[in-house]
């Protein structure tokens, strides 16, 4: 008897041993799987952060595109509409903010143009060197325009040049201006509004 309680002491001790291992590999299996997961969820939402700067950057760039698209040809409503409801331009005609106040500038000042004839350009703009940098829901950029006009003779010529210093805003999920300075470099300025300053 005294054998068998022994035998059966030891056969429980076993068991006993084997269930703490068992546990504690579990354990470190079911930590070593939060670590990794803790790990995936972090590279994630680091890709994720990643390509949502890319996909802001690129928004921002085609929105500096389409600004010189609507200007060049005289759809003065499409480029109000890149105007934030409180968005600024200030320039070589003055000062302006939001959408309606900026498109009563550009009828004063320009007019109306005649549909456009991609086959009849009289002159454009050029939009390089562009430098953005986000911040959450607001970005700033810089860049650089140049107006290129055709001569009586059929050749292109530089008529001004100049610089954007943009701030921007996301308005019910897309890219606006908040403000857009756009100074007049070559020739030099001859206004406080040429150079990018309210009056």
């Amino acid at each position: 008897m005294r054998l068998l309680a022994v035998a059966r002491g030891c056969r429980l001790g076993a068991v006993l041993l084997v269930g703490a291992v068992t546990a504690s590999g579990w354990g470190s299996c079911h930590a070593a799987d939060s670590a990794g997961s803790s790990a995936l969820e972090a590279r994630m939402h680091q890709l994720e952060s990643r390509l949502r700067s890319l996909e802001d950057t690129d928004a921002i760039r085609d929105l500096l595109i389409e600004y010189g698209q609507r200007l060049d040809t005289g759809d003065w409503v499409g480029y109000s509409q890149l105007f934030a409801q409180k968005g600024t331009w200030t320039g070589s005609f003055g000062t302006a903010t939001g959408p309606a106040e900026i498109l009563a500038m550009l009828r004063k000042s320009l007019g109306s143009m005649p549909p456009h004839d991609p086959t009849k350009v009289r002159s454009f703009h050029l939009m390089t060197n562009c430098v953005v940098h986000l911040d959450g829901d607001r970005a700033t950029a810089t860049s650089r325009w140049t107006n290129f006009g055709r001569t009586e003779d059929n050749k292109l010529v530089p008529r001004l040049a100049g610089r954007y210093e943009d701030v921007f805003v996301r308005e019910n999920g897309k890219w606006k201006f908040l403000s857009r300075l756009a100074p007049r470099d070559i020739p030099n300025p001859e206004t406080p509004a040429e150079a990018g300053k309210a009056p």
